[in-house]
């Protein structure tokens, strides 16, 4: 059973990244919503910023997909994400949290909108907003299929987001200096499937000689204390360092560092369990 279509509504709108503008949880809002909303965004004449408009029509399909499907819950939670999307509110890709998964797929998932969230923020909707749209809509199509295991629709959804997230941050990396990013689910410091496409192409750009020195940074969020912290960030250093040399990039030209929790991408009090912040980034020099 799904959770409440009003509750991962709030949560995407409300709970995630700052900014967001959350929708009023008036008991009228879904009358409005099946009433009015829904056809008056349907019909509206493209306007707005294109990353809006884009991810109006992807939640759409997936609303659509869902009635189809019998699954009304989720119907109408992505066509309330649609609605607001229309209302050129800040939608946010939903939450790992707010599904019932298991195994791996949580790490995978969490590391996943890491990235997404990482070249939204760098950008991406403004540099590339249809594949930045697409990558958001797929990765919630590829959330709410894990949770349904429903094997054909997860490959579909997460070759999907694969395919638009690597054309975002493809379009982005002129405009951040060659850093690559890979991201970490809590307290681990294994590589997920998702993570490394990226690596994949870390090793392409290194073996075609773009710098010669490739700088290898761990780091980790506020939660646990700063020993263990600076330890972890080390083996996450060194997990992708691996990697690297398992794809053929020389070791010797690479140099790694931790910084533990010392430098955050997003500042947070301590003990904050901070996705973001799980992360290594690769820079070329």
């Amino acid at each position: 059973m799904r959770l409440g279509a009003r509750l991962l509504m709030l949560v995407a709108l409300a709970g995630a990244a700052g900014g967001c503008v959350g929708l009023d949880p008036n008991p009228s809002d879904d009358l409005d919503l099946l009433a009015v909303d829904i056809e008056a965004a349907r019909a509206m004449a493209p306007h707005g910023p294109p990353f809006g408009i884009a991810l109006k029509d992807g939640y759409f399909k997936l609303s659509d997909y869902d009635a189809a499907a019998g699954d009304p819950a989720d119907s109408i939670h992505f066509a309330r994400k649609a609605v607001a999307s229309a209302k050129a509110f800040n939608v946010q890709p939903d939450m790992v949290g707010l599904r019932r998964l298991g195994g791996d797929a949580v790490s995978e998932l969490e590391a996943a909108r890491s990235r997404l969230m990482a070249a939204l923020e760098a950008n991406g909707r403004t540099t590339l907003p249809a594949e930045a749209a697409r990558a958001q809509v797929a990765f919630d199509c590829w959330l709410e299929a894990v949770e349904a295991k429903d094997q054909p629709r997860i490959d579909l959804c997460k070759t999907t987001f694969e395919d638009a997230i690597g054309k975002v941050e493809a379009a982005l990396q002129p405009g951040v200096e060659d850093i690559y990013l890979v991201f970490f689910a809590w307290d681990r410091a294994d590589l997920t499937p998702a993570t490394e496409q990226v690596l994949d192409g870390v090793a392409k750009a290194a073996l075609e000689g773009r710098r010669q020195r490739i700088l290898v940074e761990g780091h980790a969020d506020r939660s646990g204390s700063e020993s263990y912290n600076l330890a972890l960030s080390q083996r996450r250093a060194e997990a992708v360092a691996a990697a690297l040399r398992a794809r053929g990039v020389p070791g010797d030209t690479m140099s790694l560092q931790a910084f533990g929790e010392t430098r955050p991408r997003v500042p947070t009090a301590d003990g904050v369990r901070e996705p973001q912040n799980r992360r290594v980034e690769i820079l070329f020099r």
